[in-house]
């Protein structure tokens, strides 16, 4: 193949992913008007009822880990403790959850055959990160308030937030290939959800795991949980003493890559029998 003709095809290649995001974007949009379409209160729903559940628990595990937080997180105030962390965890708990229904929500597209099917499980990014926007306007609210110094390396924060969202898309794309295959999946994802949330130290801090916990315990919330390094790396590289563990967060790009890329493999390779089972 020519370098003329090799370079006509790459340029063709982006164009159609641009071309796929762009469609993405406005189907999220869509998505995001015409989920609440019906209800008064429109999309407050979506951010409305996340947020009263984060209060509820903000409220009553700040009277729970009175005392408790050990002395890497001792002087930060609960509700920055638990809010930080929550930012990454509801963009993953939207997109994943509606993962297993989303491809029959959109199933009179799955049959035309030029439309790029792989867009559609980006469709929950929308009100997702809607929601965190949201997270984070509260979370900047309180640092003001209670005068918290941000560390040198919470800019770190940032490739964080893309390693957890290519996590999160790779689990999103696997899932939502197998639900047309697996309907169950619609019941069992949420459960795993939910179990997942309470392994994660998002409510309580991490060293109650690793000072007190039995070897299986650890294994288990600990070794096993990407999202444990995630939360704790994210809570550390904001409000931490400005050190980065580069290793640690390396290792956790590498898992967010093969994720990603695993998830989108799962995706192209049951993509042929969407319509045929849809």
């Amino acid at each position: 193949m020519s370098l003329a003709a090799d370079s006509a095809m790459r340029g063709h290649s982006t164009h159609t992913i641009w071309a796929g995001l762009r469609l993405a974007w406005m189907l999220a949009k869509r998505d995001l008007r015409n989920r609440y379409a019906a209800s008064y209160a429109g999309a407050a729903w979506n951010i409305g009822v996340p947020l009263l559940y984060a209060l509820i628990n903000v409220i009553v595990f700040s009277v729970l880990m009175n005392g408790r937080m050990g002395v890497r997180y001792d002087n930060l105030p609960f509700a920055l403790f638990y809010f930080l962390p929550f930012s990454l965890w509801t963009v993953f708990a939207e997109v994943l959850g509606r993962s297993t229904s989303i491809l029959r929500q959109y199933q009179y597209l799955i049959n035309r055959i030029a439309f790029p099917q792989w867009t559609l499980p980006l469709v929950p990014l929308a009100s997702a990160l809607l929601c965190q926007a949201i997270v984070f306007v509260l979370i900047a609210g309180l640092i003001v308030q209670s005068h918290v110094p941000l560390a040198a390396s919470a800019w770190v924060f940032l490739p964080l937030w893309l390693i957890a969202l290519a996590f999160t898309l790779g689990l999103a794309y696997a899932v939502a290939a197998l639900a047309v295959y697996v309907p169950d999946l619609a019941q069992v994802v949420p459960v795993c959800i939910t179990v997942l949330f309470w392994l994660t130290p998002i409510l309580y801090p991490a060293s109650l795991v690793e000072q007190h916990g039995a070897w299986w315990v650890r294994t288990l919330m600990v070794d096993c949980n990407p999202f444990y390094y995630l939360v704790e790396s994210a809570r550390h590289a904001v409000f931490g003493d400005g050190s980065t563990a580069w290793p640690a967060i390396g290792a956790m790009a590498c898992v967010g890559a093969a994720v990603f890329a695993a998830g989108l493999a799962v995706f192209r390779k049951l993509q042929p029998g969407f319509a045929d089972v849809i």
